[in-house]
């Protein structure tokens, strides 16, 4: 989703299919939730539904993030760390202040002026008016230490340390939210959140990818993501059981989800080889379009989300079914953001789309 790798040859069109496949469960994950069902004597089944199908597609923005590392060109950012720096802020952090203003103007919108400057100037720059825009945040701050990162990689021993990293923040995180019975502030915003996909993603990148299993390598995958995703579901079951809100027994943030992304991005290697040569007769291309188009998607694709929200809720047919609900909208947002990045691109310059909107 970063249009840091924006050239991809023809080589790399497999990671383009599954930029496209984590885009549109980046929006089936946005769309709208089962959280207004729980506890419902009628419909209470749309929650159970929203939960354990949560856990099928709470992978994207862990594999995102893993290709963000794994996309990186080392020798560029070792040779000039600050030029390397400077270039990624400005792909990055130009189209994320424009998005950010054109949320926060929707915010100011909705407010009919009842605001209060200061704390809107803020919550523009941390992008809190659109959620999924912490994302750009959490690649701002990797790309700061990236240089370092890749260092300590090459340096040995002392660099699987900080692996640990991730694990110690996820207990932090856990511990806040049994102490404080909610999600502590901000939780996806810092790097630590994401470190361990984007440093395996650099470790890959400089030291070659190992497969998890030496035989039956397929076989034994598939079982580690059955395996994975039934603890998942477990998990959110029990966080729920002991009190811990929705929004962290559904998140992407919890041990059994990031189990569950790495035993992904563990089958993404294992059948690339098998795939690779297949891409002239797959029948799926709009995947690899969607997939091009991915971090401008990632960008507008929420205020489709606001938008046919509002339609579709007034449809009692899709009302009171979450899954036909989630259906119709998934279809209407990615078509009326592929549709507005075209119409965009045919009406300014490249140049210009590319520096301040991301595509």
């Amino acid at each position: 989703m970063d249009n840091t790798c924006k050239n991809i040859k023809v080589k790399d069109r497999y990671w383009q299919y599954v930029r496209g496949i984590c885009i549109i469960c980046v929006v089936l994950i946005h769309s709208r939730n089962g959280i207004n069902f729980q506890n419902q004597f009628k419909g209470s089944w749309n929650f159970d539904y929203w939960l354990i199908f949560r856990q099928f597609i709470n992978f994207p923005v862990a594999i995102f993030i893993f290709l963000a590392g794994y996309f990186i060109n080392i020798e560029v950012a070792i040779k000039d760390n600050l030029q390397f720096i400077l270039n990624r802020f400005r792909r990055l952090l130009l189209p994320f202040i424009m998005w950010s203003t054109f949320y926060t103007f929707i915010y100011i919108i909705s407010k009919k002026g009842n605001i209060k400057i200061i704390k809107t100037f803020i919550g523009l720059m941390f992008g809190v008016y659109s959620g999924q825009l912490y994302f750009i945040l959490v690649l701002l701050q990797l790309t700061l230490i990236t240089p370092i990162l890749i260092k300590i990689i090459n340096c040995g021993k002392k660099a699987r340390y900080l692996f640990l990293l991730t694990p110690l923040y996820l207990i932090a995180l856990y511990s806040y939210a049994m102490f404080y019975d909610r999600q502590m502030p901000f939780y996806q915003t810092f790097f630590p959140a994401w470190f361990i996909f984007y440093y395996s993603g650099l470790w890959i990148k400089i030291k070659g990818y190992k497969p998890l299993f030496s035989n039956k390598r397929l076989l034994k995958c598939i079982i580690f993501i059955i395996l994975s995703l039934l603890f998942s579901i477990i998990e959110a079951y029990v966080l729920l059981n002991f009190n811990f809100s929705v929004g962290f027994a559904s998140s992407q943030i919890k041990i059994s989800s990031f189990i569950y992304s790495f035993s992904i991005i563990n089958i993404l290697f294992i059948i690339k080889p098998i795939l690779q040569d297949k891409f002239k007769d797959l029948k799926f291309k709009w995947v690899e379009t969607i997939g091009n188009l991915s971090y401008g998607i990632y960008y507008i694709h929420m205020f489709f989300i606001k938008v046919t929200d509002k339609i579709l809720y007034s449809l009692y047919f899709t009302k009171e079914v979450l899954p036909i609900f989630q259906a119709f909208q998934v279809i209407l947002v990615i078509s009326l953001s592929w549709s507005s990045i075209y119409l965009i691109k045919r009406f300014f310059r490249e140049k210009f789309t590319k520096m301040f909107l991301g595509f």
